[in-house]
C-alpha cells in the first residue's frame, strides 16, 4: 500500500475573475449545501483549459487528496 488515495475528488467548480497575474480564482464545492458560494481557492492559469478561463465558466474539478491541488478538469456536457 502505497499510502496515497486510489481516488482522486470531484467537485463542482465556478470561474470567478484572475485577480493576479497567471492565476485564476475558482470557487470549489460550488452549489453545494452550506458552502452555497464555494470555497475560492487560486490555481495557476495552466491547470485550466483555455475556454473555461471566463469568468462564470462552470466544470467538475478532479482535485488530488494528498496536495489539494487541480489535477484535471471534466466539462459539462450541454444539449
Amino acid at each position: 500500500m502505497s499510502g496515497q488515495f486510489d481516488n482522486p475528488y470531484k467537485f463542482p467548480a465556478k470561474v470567478l475573475a484572475s485577480l493576479r497575474p497567471g492565476y485564476l480564482t475558482v470557487s470549489i464545492w460550488y452549489g453545494l449545501g452550506m458552502t452555497d458560494g464555494g470555497i475560492p481557492h487560486e490555481v495557476p492559469i495552466d491547470d485550466i483549459p483555455f475556454d473555461l478561463r471566463l469568468p462564470n465558466s462552470e466544470f467538475t474539478a478532479i482535485i488530488d487528496p494528498t496536495n489539494g491541488r487541480i489535477i484535471g478538469v471534466e466539462r459539462y456536457i450541454t444539449e
